[in-house]
């Protein structure tokens, strides 16, 4: 209830959430950023990220409970902050399909999206793999899965998205038109 009272109407327009979304390593956290900049308004970082760069990643589902948590908390300081747009590096859509490949089911409460965002867009996979600690899938085949895995999610749920690919030059530019096109009261912001 807290959550929906948060995104409820904002002075005389509604807070509008827009979501990352994808595999590791094809720019969601630079994009989120750069979004965030052009909307002069606030990104909420991966908190998984956070939390796995602290304690490993070798993770159970009582850890991606955990960091349903966290990332839900920050969402919730996010909202407060944002002006018009509010911009998710990642969020619970994301964490349920991570309990899918990691622990190989999700349970009913990593499964239940009681507050998806308004857009998500669908980093695509035409980026290099960046490695660093905590990522872990590397190679072609498993990101493209990965890749099939996050847009089949959003079509299962219903979810409005746009893919965004190329250069990141282009991400942004495809990115900021997305927006504009779902919530053109932003596109003079």
């Amino acid at each position: 209830m807290a959550a929906r009272v948060a995104r409820a109407w904002r002075g005389s327009s509604r807070l509008r959430t827009v979501c990352l979304h994808g595999p590791e390593s094809t720019g969601k956290t630079t994009l989120a950023r750069e979004l965030a900049e052009h909307f002069r308004s606030v990104a909420v970082p991966e908190f998984g990220r956070l939390y796995c760069e602290i304690f490993g990643n070798d993770c159970d589902i009582e850890d991606l409970r955990a960091i349903r948590r966290g990332h839900d908390l920050l969402a919730a300081a996010g909202r407060r902050k944002a002006r018009a747009i509010l911009i998710l590096d990642t969020d619970a859509v994301m964490t349920a399909i991570w309990a899918d490949i990691l622990i190989g089911a999700r349970p009913a409460d990593l499964d239940r999206i009681d507050d998806p965002a308004d857009l998500y867009l669908l980093c695509d996979i035409d980026v290099p793999f960046m490695a660093d600690s905590i990522r872990y899938f590397p190679d072609s085949a498993t990101r493209a899965k990965m890749f099939a895995q996050c847009r089949a999610e959003l079509e299962k749920r219903k979810l409005a998205f746009v893919t965004i690919q190329g250069s990141r030059e282009e991400r942004l530019a495809e990115a900021i038109k997305a927006v504009g096109e779902h919530f053109p009261e932003l596109s003079a912001a």
